[in-house]
Formats: C-alpha cells, sequence, structure tokens
C-alpha cells in the first residue's frame, strides 16, 4: 500500500476528502499523487505545468467535482512535495521528458483498479506529457488542453538559436545550470502583478502568492539548460508524431504570451476531432483568471464532458 503524504488543505481551497499518496516511478523516484473522493461520472486525470502542484488545483478539483467527477493531480518530479534532485526549490531539471511519462505511469498504475471513464486535462508543460501519452496509446475518453507547451512564445531568430546553445551547454557538462532568464526565486513572489504573464486577475494572483509565502516548499525556481534541451527535443518529436484522434479540447488565451498560440492552434487543427475555444483577455493560466474568464472556461468543460459521453 503506497504510504499517506501531506496535503496543504488550509491554503488549497480543494473540496472536502483529498487525500494524498506517495508513489515510486519506474526508476525510483518518489512522486506524490493528491486525490478527491470517486465522482460518479468519472475520473479526471490533471497534469499541471511546470512549477505547479497539487494545492493549486484545489479549486479545479472542486469544480470538477460539481461536474461529477473524481480527480488525481500528480506532482511532478522536481516540483512539488515530489522528490527533487538535491532538494533544491531553485533549480527546475530533467533530462529528458521520458523522465515525466515514468511518473504519469506510476499515476495510471495507482489508478488502475478504479475503472470508471477518464479524462485528461493538462496545463502548460503537462499538455507536452499527456499528448506524449496519447500518441504512446493512453486510454482516456478525451482531453482538455488548457494552453499546451507545444512550442514557446519566442521570436523566430530565439527559437532557432535556443535549442542549439541549451543542446550545447548539456555537452559542456552545464545541465544543471539555470538557462538565461531564469534563476532561483519563484516566478510569482519576485514578479509584479502588473505585466505579469499568468493572471490579468489580482485576487487570483495574491492567493498564488500566499501559497508560496506559507508553503515555500511547493515553490520552483527557473528551469535548467538540461530542461530547456528536453522541452525542446520532445516538442520536436511531438510536432513529427501522428496526432491523436480521441476528442480534444484547447482553450488558448488571447493574452498568451509563454507558450506559442501559433503552435496551439496547429496542434488542434491536425487532430480529427479538436476543437478550439480562444479566450479573449486570458494570459497563461485560464484555470485562474477573471471571473468572467473561468466561467467561460467551465461551460466549455462542461459541453466537451458530454460530447465524450461522460
Amino acid at each position: 500500500m503506497p504510504e499517506p503524504a501531506p496535503f496543504y488543505a488550509a491554503v488549497a481551497d480543494a473540496p472536502e476528502g483529498v487525500s494524498a499518496v506517495w508513489l515510486r516511478a519506474a526508476d525510483g523516484r518518489r512522486i506524490r499523487l493528491a486525490l478527491t473522493p470517486p465522482g460518479p461520472r468519472g475520473l479526471a486525470l490533471i497534469l499541471p505545468g511546470r512549477t505547479e502542484y497539487a494545492e493549486k488545483y484545489g479549486p479545479v478539483m472542486g469544480q470538477l467535482m460539481a461536474l461529477g467527477l473524481g480527480s488525481a493531480v500528480i506532482d511532478w518530479r522536481g516540483q512539488g512535495l515530489s522528490e527533487r534532485p538535491g532538494g533544491d526549490t531553485g533549480l527546475g531539471h530533467v533530462g529528458d521528458f521520458s523522465e515525466y511519462r515514468m511518473d504519469l505511469a506510476a499515476m495510471c498504475a495507482h489508478l488502475a483498479d478504479r475503472p470508471e471513464p477518464r479524462v485528461m486535462i493538462c496545463h502548460s508543460m503537462g499538455g507536452a506529457i499527456g499528448l506524449a501519452a496519447l500518441t504512446g496509446g493512453l486510454a482516456v475518453r478525451g482531453a482538455v488542453f488548457c494552453a499546451p507547451m507545444w512550442g514557446l512564445a519566442m521570436a523566430p531568430w530565439l527559437r532557432a538559436i535556443t535549442p542549439l546553445v541549451a543542446r550545447a551547454a548539456v555537452r559542456l557538462g552545464l545541465a544543471l545550470r539555470h538557462a538565461p532568464g531564469g534563476d532561483a526565486r519563484f516566478y510569482v513572489l519576485s514578479a509584479p502583478f502588473e505585466g505579469n504573464l499568468l493572471t490579468s486577475d489580482r485576487t487570483q494572483w495574491e492567493w498564488m502568492r500566499g501559497q508560496l509565502r506559507r508553503h515555500p516548499e511547493l515553490g520552483l525556481g527557473g528551469p535548467s539548460f538540461g530542461w530547456v534541451d528536453a522541452a525542446f527535443r520532445e516538442m520536436a518529436r511531438l510536432a513529427a508524431a501522428p496526432a491523436p484522434a480521441l476528442p480534444a479540447l484547447g482553450l488558448l488565451g488571447s493574452a498568451e504570451a509563454l507558450v506559442s498560440p501559433e503552435a496551439v492552434r496547429a496542434g488542434l487543427a491536425r487532430m480529427p476531432a479538436g476543437r478550439l475555444v480562444e479566450l479573449s483577455g486570458a494570459r497563461h493560466e485560464p484555470f485562474f483568471e477573471t471571473p468572467a474568464i473561468r466561467a467561460q472556461v467551465w461551460r466549455a468543460i462542461a459541453a466537451h464532458l458530454e460530447r465524450i459521453g461522460l
């Protein structure tokens, strides 16, 4: 039986009954998984983005429960309370995205005895991991891709040179160094609200800041050269892979400035059953936007659940 893990309910705004367990990935890494009680309509597999953690998805778990879905939220290796290289909250690192796929495999193995139908809900980096899982045969009824990381929002010349620089840095033994533009600080604690890339809603911004002030062990600093190299290799691999045929909903903000809107639109267009909803005024985190934008998000998700028969 997996051992119980902490879940900081006091900062999560999660529904009642959330529990957490420690899992072991195939390479021995310790991974945290948070779960709500089962729902009558099925189970949502929530795959968060880089820097995120289960407590941040407390309100999302609550919305899903209101729609009749239980949910399971994973802390990827190197973030949240999952095992980190050297215990370091200041550096986000993996050498290859196959490591994240091992985490997802451990999550699915733990849930193997729960037979209810499933939907996958991914955000940002989780969108790359989730798409890879679908191309590898993961069985779910449908998927929701919120600002998926299928490309990064960069000037064309920078997009061309960055993977070359990251690959060279890794070969020079600098994989565990911060990539340019990153450091050990947590973005939501170091950036001002004005001009931030995540949300236009100050209340949601302060809520995220409050979580990390109370539990800095959940935070994560900037990515390593190794992570950047791995991310570009994975995005290139996914762009060349066959598109999954299952029903997929994409959510994209009009003010998106972290992932590439062009890559998101192209990725959804490649999917035979893909549908994209563009959200006026939303930045990178539609789940944590203004009430009006969040209402639009949840209307789209409710319609998608009906579409896939949940």
